[in-house]
């Protein structure tokens, strides 16, 4: 009996040692699952922290951390929203997918954030907007200045219109004649094609970028990037060339497709303030025929207060000779008034008039002065130009001039009726005196000869480039792919 059942237990161990290695393998088995699973919880995080990043390229931004971003980066839009805002979420959700893509085309020149306050009432905001505010709102800033986002708020119109910001500076260094004819609308293509609209420029030119006004001019044009583009020379020859002399110190003119007014050079103060009102003020026309919406809404929206004549159509035989009256008294207000007139029974002005408190059946010519949300006084010329959010009349001064004809309109019963209006102005608030910076004239240096047909030639030594000049170069091309 002893040798069976050894004999048994001898037969057994082979079944022992096999079920004690299946039970290794499984044990194995199980190990590399665990590891498996720790390995694919590892990529998931890994995944989810690159998405997170992604989200993170946004800058979230406040009140007190505003200032700050827009020193640290050139070209930034930013969203405008309030907590609750279901609509500012959908922007911003479009801004995070546009990031990543802006990062690598525009090479880091755009950076892109989301500005939380807590009311549209905010203090910062309100050195930046002037009047009411929308939300949601984009706004662009370049160089520290506020100018208006003019895309949609879709992913692609994001990139589209950020990278040809990034692909152009804040003012355009005019490096040739065929260039300045270019930007000047001087050219032959401009000749060829007298009906397609010719935006007026600023130009400086300058004797170095050491002269005193320089800094003056980059201001203003930083403060006036949304509303008008700006030139800069240095070079003497092309001085010569446009001017008819080397630039002894700064020229700063305003060019327009204007036969009456195609060349003007500023005279005032060398101080921004005063320098962007005089361009936004004479860069349209001394009296502007309103005869359509779009004129009527750019002419509103510069933020100076308008002198308006709605007529009757009986008026229009004699408008030339009422325009010899309202000229003269133009000329003289200009940089505190725009002027402008319309038929009031002619579209779009009824509508207007309604707004305006004419009824339709109103007889005669109205004389008035309105804004668009702004005080008497107009806008702080201090601040960056933002098209206002919406167009809206507030009237300042009116009268209904009843049974008068075109005859009865004179220049004295206009300066009358304009001086009445400033006088109040000054009363309430004084018209502020500027001391501009004091420029010397410098010593005439020999230049060499600019032929009008050459090509891009290298930049006087007396050039300099912007802060986003670089990032110009890099996005450009991207900018173009884009397009």
């Amino acid at each position: 009996g002893g040798d069976k059942a050894s004999a048994a237990f001898e037969l057994a161990e082979p079944s022992t040692s096999f079920h004690v290695t299946m039970m290794r393998l499984v044990l194995l088995a199980r190990i590399l699952l665990l590891l498996c699973l720790a390995a694919s919880r590892t990529a998931a995080a890994k995944a989810k922290g690159k998405k997170s990043d992604a989200a993170d390229e946004l800058l979230y931004l406040t009140d007190s951390t505003l200032e700050v971003a827009l020193e640290a980066h050139p070209l930034l839009l930013i969203s405008v929203s309030v907590p609750g805002c279901g609509v500012c979420d959908a922007v911003d959700k479009r801004l995070r997918k546009a990031a990543p893509e802006l990062r690598v085309k525009a090479k880091a020149a755009v950076k892109l954030g989301q500005l939380r306050i807590d009311s549209p009432d905010s203090p910062v905001l309100g050195r930046i907007v002037q009047g009411a505010l929308s939300l949601p709102k984009l706004i662009v800033f370049r160089e520290g200045e506020a100018l208006d986002y003019t895309g949609d708020d879709s992913k692609e119109s994001i990139v589209k219109t950020m990278l040809a910001l990034a692909s152009r500076d804040t003012v355009q260094t005019l490096r040739s004649v065929k260039q300045a004819e270019r930007f000047l609308h001087l050219d032959s293509w401009s000749s060829q094609h007298a009906d397609e609209e010719k935006p007026p420029r600023v130009v400086g030119f300058f004797p170095s970028n050491a002269s005193a006004a320089y800094p003056v001019f980059r201001d203003t044009a930083r403060k006036l990037q949304g509303l008008i583009s700006f030139g800069e020379c240095f070079d003497a020859a092309m001085q010569r060339k446009f001017l008819g002399a080397p630039a002894k110190k700064a020229v700063l003119q305003l060019v327009k497709a204007d036969k009456r007014e195609r060349k003007l050079t500023y005279q005032g103060p060398l101080a921004q303030p005063p320098l962007s009102r005089w361009v936004a003020t004479h860069s349209v026309s001394l009296v502007q025929d309103l005869s359509t919406e779009s004129s009527i809404e750019s002419h509103m929206a510069l933020g100076v207060p308008v002198f308006l004549l709605l007529m009757p159509d009986s008026y229009e035989d004699e408008l030339t000779e009422m325009m010899v009256a309202f000229r003269a008294v133009a000329s003289s207000v200009r940089e505190r008034l725009l002027f402008g007139y319309g038929f009031k029974d002619t579209e779009p002005w009824p509508v207007f008039a309604q707004q305006l408190g004419i009824p339709a059946s109103a007889k005669g010519a109205f004389w008035m002065i309105v804004g668009n949300g702004m005080d008497a006084t107009g806008r702080d010329w201090s601040t960056a130009w933002l098209a206002p959010p919406s167009l809206g009349f507030q009237i300042y001064a009116m009268e209904a001039r009843g049974d008068e004809t075109a005859e009865d309109v004179t220049q004295a019963k206009v300066q009358a009726f304009v001086d009445r209006f400033l006088k109040q102005v000054d009363e309430m608030a004084p018209p502020q005196v500027w001391e501009g910076v004091v420029e010397e004239e410098v010593e005439e240096e020999a230049e060499e000869e600019v032929e009008a047909d050459e090509e891009e030639p290298a930049l006087s030594s007396h050039a300099s480039s912007s802060p986003t000049a670089e990032a110009a170069s890099a996005a450009s091309a991207a900018a173009s792919a884009a397009a």
